[in-house]
């Protein structure tokens, strides 16, 4: 049996490889086009190629609907690094799941107006968060990040007309301005050790959206399920192997798993990030990749 495993851990590896190498032919080709071009226009030229084709080979590697769970796994704990010694082209793709925790945008009523579950979770779970960091002005926090989720402004800080703001947060970008804005407001250091991502998800969601249930991270579980401590989901949970059911059956936690929060199996739901050599720096980027859908793509510009 050990062997078998094996040999399918090999065949996946090989499998990865061979698919991540179409993205390098492809980025080649293109660099000789280019390579007479201004250094930055051509980097970021060739950081938007490198991403539409790395979308389409997870599109095709991990197919919509099916159980991807062993090649996630995979692509989890093995980063990519290729390169080519002629162009000095070099690659390096690293991807970690996504839907971690709750998404941010269920605090939002109207988001989810016939799951009251998810925004009680949501709402439960930022609630946790500020009690547990010891946040100096919850009430204040809380206003912002649900002005920013809902769009809805309030009129109380002058008497200027307020213009809604557009609503929902889809980014962890655009989670950290509200972040900062309220560090800066109210002198609160602590909000910016807090590990936001352990505990939402910063995307766009819709009606079918789930948590992942096989890469729940320890903070979200403990704030989640309250009966069991933060260093008894550290000691038993594995994320990617340990089951939601088994985990909560084995800690005498009755509550059964709601099926529409919770997915039973690992999400097609990815954070990935590129880091790439080109002429005479290296550049980064990173984007979300759900069910065939890429999205916050971000040029992070030439690496330090």
């Amino acid at each position: 049996m050990d062997k078998t495993k094996r040999g399918i851990a090999l065949f996946i590896t090989l499998m990865v490889i061979a698919s991540i190498m179409s993205i390098i032919a492809v980025s080649f080709t293109y660099l000789e086009k280019v390579q007479k071009d201004a250094g930055a226009t051509s980097a970021i030229l060739q950081g938007n190629l490198l991403q539409k084709n790395t979308v389409n080979i997870l599109k095709r590697f991990f197919p919509q609907g099916k159980d991807n769970s062993e090649k996630l796994k995979l692509i989890y704990t093995m980063p990519l690094m290729l390169s080519e010694a002629k162009s000095g082209f070099g690659l390096n793709l690293s991807c970690k799941p996504l839907m971690v925790g709750v998404p941010i945008s269920w605090l939002d009523q109207s988001i989810v107006p016939k799951s009251p579950k998810k925004m009680n979770l949501a709402r439960k779970t930022l609630s946790s968060v500020m009690e547990n960091y010891d946040i100096e002005e919850p009430n204040e926090l809380e206003k912002l990040i649900m002005k920013a989720v809902t769009g809805k402004v309030s009129q109380n800080e002058d008497d200027a007309p307020r213009i809604q703001s557009k609503k929902g947060v889809v980014s962890k970008s655009q989670f950290d301005r509200i972040i900062a804005d309220y560090r800066l407001r109210f002198d609160d250091p602590k909000v910016l050790s807090i590990p936001w991502e352990r505990y939402f998800a910063f995307v766009k969601v819709d009606k079918t959206t789930k948590i992942d249930g096989a890469y729940l991270t320890p903070e979200f579980i403990s704030v989640a399920f309250e009966e069991v401590s933060i260093e008894t989901v550290k000691e038993d949970w594995i994320m990617g192997e340990t089951t939601l059911e088994s985990f909560l059956k084995d800690n005498s936690i009755m509550e059964p798993i709601d099926k529409k929060i919770y997915s039973n199996q690992a999400l097609n739901a990815m954070h990935c990030e590129e880091t790439y050599a080109y002429r005479d720096g290296q550049y980064k980027m990173n984007f979300d990749y759900i069910e065939g859908r890429s999205g916050n793509f971000e040029f992070n510009g030439k690496a330090e």
